[in-house]
């Protein structure tokens, strides 16, 4: 049984690059900048807690910021990808959790908005379960209003950090 054969012929080819060398040619902006750091440390994330215990959190987070650029040359939109490893620690007890987040944050400047996608924190502490959890998309307006909101939003959805940071002296004191 004879194979087919699939081959441009000639006069084809002439045509597709003529048709490709015929493509109006846009004026292409400046290419994006990109800068990456590091950042490491620690702080008191909370308390004191009801038993006197300041719990301590130490991160590293590895950042990465894309600018973009329009055809004059201006910056249009600025792009943050952030993978941060922190943890939770009881500094009598030893006890620690996780608190991870893996999220883009994009910043609009012609818009004037900026929209934060991904995992921001999400803490599970074993026998506990979840201390909070935001995650999905949120967009918010040149004021830092949230006008757009998609999947779960412990955080951002509570009054102030204090009851997020009481549910960890709960959890670890």
């Amino acid at each position: 049984m004879p194979h087919p054969r699939f081959r441009l012929l000639p006069a084809s080819l002439a045509v597709v690059v003529v048709a490709l060398l015929t493509l109006p040619v846009a004026v292409s902006a400046a290419p994006p900048l990109v800068e990456t750091f590091t950042n490491e440390g620690s702080f008191a994330f909370a308390g004191p807690c009801p038993n006197g215990v300041t719990l301590v959190q130490t991160f590293t987070e590895d950042v990465r910021v894309t600018t973009f650029f329009d055809k004059a040359g201006n910056p249009v939109r600025v792009q943050i990808k952030v993978n941060y490893v922190g943890v939770v620690t009881n500094p009598e007890t030893g006890e620690s959790v996780e608190n991870p987040g893996h999220y883009t944050i994009i910043d609009d400047l012609v818009e004037g908005t900026v929209t934060q996608v991904g995992l921001v924190f999400s803490t599970t502490v074993p026998g506990v379960g979840v201390v909070f959890h935001d995650v999905g998309r949120v967009v918010f307006d040149t004021d830092g209003n949230p006008i757009f909101e998609a999947g779960p939003h412990d955080v951002l959805n509570t009054e102030g950090a204090h009851p997020v940071r009481a549910r960890f002296c709960e959890a670890l004191t």
